[in-house]
């Protein structure tokens, strides 16, 4: 089993059930520290970064990805993961929680491989695609980062999007604050997997099939935008439940998610 540090960003701490996290658009693994120093004394906690964010180095014609492959990405993470010398290997399947862009990510990890998946947490999908009354708010986001790129590049894309100045591709990621990655390939990567979401088929057969168990999530803080976009994805998978965490606290929500996921965390 090759050795999980080989890989950048990849961390596997604590012991016991296991849990993926996956980080969003705009940040790296580092977005979880916290949750997972907080969570590793009651499970075993998996966090990378995706390509691209964090230590995880794009290709120099690294020009675009897609959820499909993101989620490759992700279960061959999975696949070679060893927590370490002396402890046990991943034998069992994994609660996965992803957030934003990470939770079309989690969601597709679910459908193509769920022999590694026991349930899925989705926060804040984006999957606008969903939402009719969405379109005109794309497009003129679209719009807006196509501006903002010829008078500025690639950084002043991405500044629109951590600014808060784009109401529906960007809903919510002014709170990442100081946990945003402002490293050297950020703004390409945002301009890379920008349009992935987009172009991901929300296939109404696929969805209904899907295996593991499935929360869809928001928190007090989310944008209205991403609280219709969840309650629209809710139905369209089987047994799906629709979840809102009391706080805001990353820590906090990530733990009662978890609890409402598959019982309280031990």
């Amino acid at each position: 089993m090759p050795d999980p540090l080989a890989v950048p960003g990849l961390k596997s701490r604590g012991r016991g059930r296991p849990v993926l996290l996956i980080h969003g658009t705009g940040t790296d693994s580092s977005f979880f520290e916290r949750s997972a120093g907080e969570l590793a004394g009651r499970m075993r906690i998996l966090t990378y970064d995706r390509t691209g964010w964090g230590r995880a180095e794009a290709a120099e014609d690294y020009r675009r990805t897609s959820i499909a492959e993101q989620a490759i990405e992700a279960a061959g993470l999975l696949r070679r993961s060893d927590p370490g010398p002396g402890e046990p290997e991943l034998d069992e399947p994994v609660t996965v929680l992803g957030s934003g862009f990470g939770a079309v990510v989690a969601l597709e990890l679910a459908l193509a491989e769920p022999e590694l998946v026991s349930g899925v947490i989705l926060v804040e999908p984006p999957l606008f695609g969903l939402l009719t009354g969405a379109t005109e708010g794309v497009s003129s986001d679209v719009e807006a980062i196509r501006a903002g790129a010829e008078r500025g590049g690639e950084v002043a894309a991405y500044d629109l999007y951590l600014n808060g100045s784009l109401p529906t591709l960007g809903a919510g990621a002014e709170r990442l604050g100081d946990a945003a990655d402002r490293g050297p390939a950020a703004a390409h990567s945002f301009l890379v997997e920008l349009p992935a979401v987009p172009a991901w088929p929300i296939d109404p057969v696929r969805l209904a099939e899907v295996v593991p168990a499935v929360t869809v999530a928001t928190v007090p803080s989310t944008p209205p935008v991403l609280a219709e976009a969840a309650d629209a994805l809710v139905p369209r998978i089987r047994g799906a439940e629709r979840a809102v965490a009391t706080s805001d606290d990353q820590v906090e929500a990530i733990t009662e998610l978890l609890e409402t996921e598959a019982g309280p965390v031990r």
